[in-house]
């Protein structure tokens, strides 16, 4: 028989692996102060997240980057009640926190800092438009409206209730209604970039 060492991931604690983290915490006005935050508290910094906006801004030319995901602003993210930050793991639709198990074989995501990506969007020439949640977006560009006149098309009951409820997992606070949806421009002229868009508020 063969002997299989089976090796396990464990987590070490140790001084930060870049100063880009402290600069992240900067761009987002973040103070990790320990007389504010508890001494176990641990999250998410997502420094490819900046990158990935960096080559966006750098290959648009004028238009709109639109960018829908789970998360929060920061004041949010990094609220020191959210101690244990948003990371999450799911092994078989079945979700845990721990990333080191299964390794390779399950799904681990976070939700995204949307005050980092405005504020570095900013830095690489992308001017904020807007951020505001999915349901709401959705609700202001008329999905309520769709919905309703679902009843007047002519389709059996079951294909109605079942376009209605996929419809309806799009606004829902408990589901994609939560998104938060961030919309940032390039290249248009003033009289564009004022143009307001529907379901967003401008400040």
């Amino acid at each position: 028989s063969l002997d299989i060492e089976i090796l396990e991931f464990i987590e070490v604690i140790g001084e930060p692996s870049t100063p880009k983290l402290e600069e992240y915490l900067q761009l987002v006005g973040i103070d990790l102060s320990p007389n504010v935050y508890p001494e176990d508290y641990r999250s998410e910094i997502n420094l490819a997240a900046l990158d990935w906006l960096s080559i966006v801004a750098n290959c648009l030319q004028r238009g709109y980057v639109l960018t829908i995901d789970y998360g929060y602003p920061a004041t949010r993210y990094y609220h020191p009640r959210r101690s244990q930050g948003t990371l999450q793991c799911y092994y078989q639709h079945r979700y845990h926190d721990n990333p080191y198990i299964k390794v390779g074989e399950q799904d681990i995501t976070t939700h995204v800092d949307f005050t980092a990506l405005e504020n570095w969007g900013k830095k690489c020439g992308l001017n904020p438009v807007g951020w505001t949640q999915q349901g709401l977006f959705l609700m202001a560009l008329g999905l309520g409206d769709r919905i309703a006149a679902l009843s007047y098309q002519q389709q059996s009951v079951a294909q109605l209730l079942k376009r209605r409820e996929a419809l309806h997992q799009l606004i829902s606070p408990e589901g994609l209604g939560n998104f938060g949806v961030l919309v940032q421009s390039k290249g248009l002229t003033n009289t564009q970039s004022q143009l307001p868009l529907q379901g967003f508020i401008t400040g």
